[in-house]
């Protein structure tokens, strides 16, 4: 029997406490067309540096004068509005909206004949457990270029993605450096509170079993319990964040010694001067994510030709320089300095050291997983 989509997912938690923050990172006003008014159809190339000169060689004539991206808003969206959004409808002739990212309105819209959204920024597993419930995303054109670092069995459905990675983050401060999760869980050893998520929460089952000592291989299925008493040890130590600006303002006023966030913001808090480090050992690597269509979207050639511009090596690599998320496309990697790739979640050596997540377990188990934790946090 096939699983119903879960109404309530980790993502909508995310989606709830980042847009109830305002964005967390200045987000643009919902719903606020970017980009050239024009679409005349067809190409007008504009030569930009983030994708080939000949990137709308396979494209048809792009009719649309539109697509809506449902995303997560913030500097991560002010940062793709101007180095992939714009460049885009200079090309395509299609003006980029940008809406209000919300998993459990997607599944409404997800088989309606007039979606009112044209692509989702999604995760893997949530396209998977989409895919194992018999709800399939919308296809890709066959002229969208594929991303050969999302497994075969998605490659049909997913482009434009990243990968990423919840890395464990430390003050500088600390007489010395922690090394893994164990010593995250060590609060003699390297005192202080410690920065923990509670609506940004990926990978925190994992993480709490790594410091109880389980193998990476051995990590799925997940032991719950066994997790949540490890955690169980941790919590007087916490400090919750909702935001992951808030988690980073912990850790620059000094109020939290340690982190568990994503790589991306603890490189940001070091390029502003910040006394932190963090590891990619042992971290939560989320190989790949996408941006997902609905089955019948209303733009549907504007969307599969962002689509395609959005999974070229050169907007991928571009887009791991500017906010330090991993490329799905390992052309992409070629383009990037040793420097560059030693920040980069999917660079190989990188990759190696960190437990890559079981997309399809957790596209089955979302929903426990978002249970489980939450009514952890609430006891």
């Amino acid at each position: 029997m096939s699983r119903s989509p879960v109404p309530f997912s980790r993502r909508q938690i995310i989606s709830r406490a980042f847009w109830a923050a305002g964005g967390a990172l200045a987000a643009p006003a919902l719903l606020t067309a970017c980009g050239s008014e024009s679409a005349t159809g067809g190409s007008s190339k504009s030569g930009s540096k983030s994708a080939p000169a000949d990137v709308d060689a396979k494209w048809p004539r792009i009719r649309s004068r539109q697509v809506v991206v449902s995303g997560f808003g913030g500097e991560t969206y002010e940062i793709r509005q101007k180095e992939c959004f714009d460049p885009y409808s200079e090309v395509a002739g299609a003006r980029v909206v940008q809406a209000a990212w919300d998993y459990g309105k997607f599944l409404s819209m997800l088989e309606s004949s007039s979606p009112e959204w044209d692509l989702i920024d999604f995760d893997g597993y949530s396209v998977a457990g989409l895919i194992a419930s018999g709800k399939a995303p919308g296809k890709l054109a066959d002229w969208v270029r594929r991303c050969d670092l999302v497994p075969k069995a998605y490659q049909d459905y997913c482009a434009g993605g990243y990968a990423w990675s919840q890395v464990l983050g430390w003050s500088t401060k600390l007489d010395s450096a922690p090394t893994s999760w164990a010593d995250f869980f060590d609060t003699k050893k390297f005192p202080g509170k410690r920065a923990f998520p509670k609506s940004l929460y990926m990978g925190v089952f994992e993480l709490a079993l790594l410091a109880d000592g389980v193998p990476k291989d051995k990590i799925y299925p997940l032991d719950f319990e066994r997790a949540i008493a490890k955690l169980n040890e941790l919590k007087p130590h916490m400090v919750f964040y909702d935001t992951y600006a808030q988690g980073q303002q912990y850790m620059a006023q000094g109020s939290t010694s340690m982190i568990a966030t994503s790589s991306a913001r603890m490189i940001q808090l070091k390029n502003d001067g910040k006394p932190v480090d963090f590891t990619f050992q042992d971290a939560m690597l989320y190989p790949w994510s996408s941006f997902t269509m609905p089955q019948k979207p209303q733009h549907a050639d504007a969307a599969n030709a962002l689509l395609d511009y959005m999974s070229t090596p050169e907007q991928q690599a571009l887009m791991s320089k500017k906010i330090y998320l991993g490329p799905v496309v390992s052309k992409a990697l070629d383009l990037l300095s040793d420097k560059e790739l030693a920040l980069t979640p999917s660079a190989p050596d990188n990759v190696a050291k960190q437990l890559s997540v079981d997309v399809e377990y957790l596209g089955k188990t979302d929903a426990e997983y978002v249970e489980k934790f939450t009514n952890w946090v609430g006891a």
